[in-house]
């Protein structure tokens, strides 16, 4: 265990004092951070900006009118128009009030108006804020004119009929808002986060032990420690730098969230379940042992870095067929093909971070998830020991994926 710990303590210190880590540290939650922040600013202006326009819109108190030459509004009753439209007789009469000041401006209502729909708005300047009220209140006193002037009718018209929901079984039932863009865009997050942790911790142990290979360190390595012991360090090492990056990043991630749902309308309603933060650290921590392993077991076998890196493509294979499957895993993630994903140990971290960022996942998945997991990374670590030997570390055969799988599990 001593030999275990110095290894460990090199490999952690000498990762953390790398100035790309630092940077990728620093640069990955500050480039967004700054986005939102300048995003919030320039929302906040605008929303003052909009806010003043629209005051000095409704300060004035002067109504629209209605020219009405198709000849279906007949009736303006003052529960429908609160004063804000008026009947006008004709074009010149309605231009003449403008000129006097008497209304605002006024609606010109085609006489093709059931053919055509036309309807034009003249006024002496045009403000697209409150246009749209003005002319929602016109289109409600069309309709209630077409509906023979029926209140009753009119009523029921704009209120129409109250569902109510039910789930079959509350606790797997989706009950998400499926009209808020945060309702794809968080999980989709999170599983990118996990995703490019896990992947970026996985490297490191392959790099690191194949850069000991190319620059003849794993020789003197040798002398004072077994392969096992240097094994376990590296991947401790490497891991808790990894999970160093996830708590920073993750961090991050929350507190831009909650500076953009304050100051930025479409970040509203960014929400991140309690539970996630819970069974985080567990899942990656696992996830990473079992890919961490793989990868140094390839750097072990591999003569260098390059083919290294190149072979290691196959084993993330996994991590990336859940990518593949990302907007199905959201839409759907209690159906059986997501709860598969997210109890097969080599996609299980990632896709049981996408479930928990959804909402609520049965408890009974999580630790059967968390189960597998474990006995994975037992059978992973003892296979990838297989490898660790000082004769497939001094070796300097090429690589070969069939020869690493039968070493893998058969043995030697």
């Amino acid at each position: 265990m001593a030999k275990v710990r110095k290894v460990f303590a090199f490999e952690f210190f000498n990762l953390i004092s790398k100035k790309s880590f630092i940077l990728s540290l620093i640069l990955v939650p500050l480039i967004p951070s700054l986005l939102f922040f300048v995003l919030g600013r320039l929302n906040q202006d605008q929303t003052q900006s909009l806010t003043q326009i629209f005051t000095s819109e409704v300060a004035n108190p002067l109504p629209i009118g209605v020219v009405d030459q198709s000849g279906l509004v007949s009736d303006y009753p003052s529960w429908l128009t609160r004063g804000e439209l008026i009947e006008v007789v004709d074009e010149a009469a309605a231009r003449a009030q403008v000129e006097q000041n008497q209304i605002e401006g006024f609606f010109l209502i085609a006489p093709d108006y059931l053919e055509s729909g036309k309807v034009t708005f003249i006024k002496p300047e045009i403000n697209m804020v409150t246009e749209i009220m003005q002319q929602h209140t016109l289109d409600n006193l069309i309709n209630y004119n077409l509906m023979g002037q029926d209140q009753e009718l009119y009523l029921k018209y704009t209120n129409p009929v109250n569902f109510n929901y039910n789930f079959v079984n509350e606790q797997t039932a989706d009950k998400r808002d499926q009209e808020s863009p945060m309702t794809m865009l968080v999980p989709y997050l999170i599983t990118m986060l996990f995703y490019m942790v896990i992947l970026i911790g996985a490297a490191f142990m392959i790099n690191a032990v194949g850069k000991d290979k190319d620059n003849k360190t794993i020789e003197i390595l040798m002398t004072s420690t077994n392969p096992i012991e240097l094994f376990f360090g590296k991947l401790l090492a490497y891991g808790s730098a990894s999970l160093l990056q996830l708590l920073a990043w993750a961090g991050a991630f929350v507190l831009v969230s909650k500076i953009g749902g304050t100051s930025l309308s479409f970040m509203q309603g960014f929400d991140i379940p309690a539970s996630l933060f819970l069974w985080a650290i567990p899942f990656f921590a696992l996830g990473y042992m079992i890919y961490g392993s793989l990868m140094a077991g390839i750097g072990a076998m591999a003569p260098n870095i390059r083919e290294g890196n190149q072979s290691s493509f196959i084993l993330m294979l996994p991590l990336m067929f859940v990518l593949m499957n990302i907007f199905q895993l959201i839409d759907k993630p209690n159906g059986t093909f997501t709860v598969f994903l997210s109890l097969f140990p080599l996609t299980s971290p990632v896709t049981m971070m996408t479930r928990l960022s959804i909402g609520q996942v049965p408890l009974w998945q999580i630790l059967l998830a968390l189960l597998l997991l474990v006995l994975f990374v037992i059978l992973t670590i003892r296979a990838v020991a297989n490898l660790f030997s000082s004769q497939t570390l001094l070796s300097g055969d090429k690589f070969n994926m069939k020869t690493f799988f039968r070493t893998l599990f058969v043995g030697k």
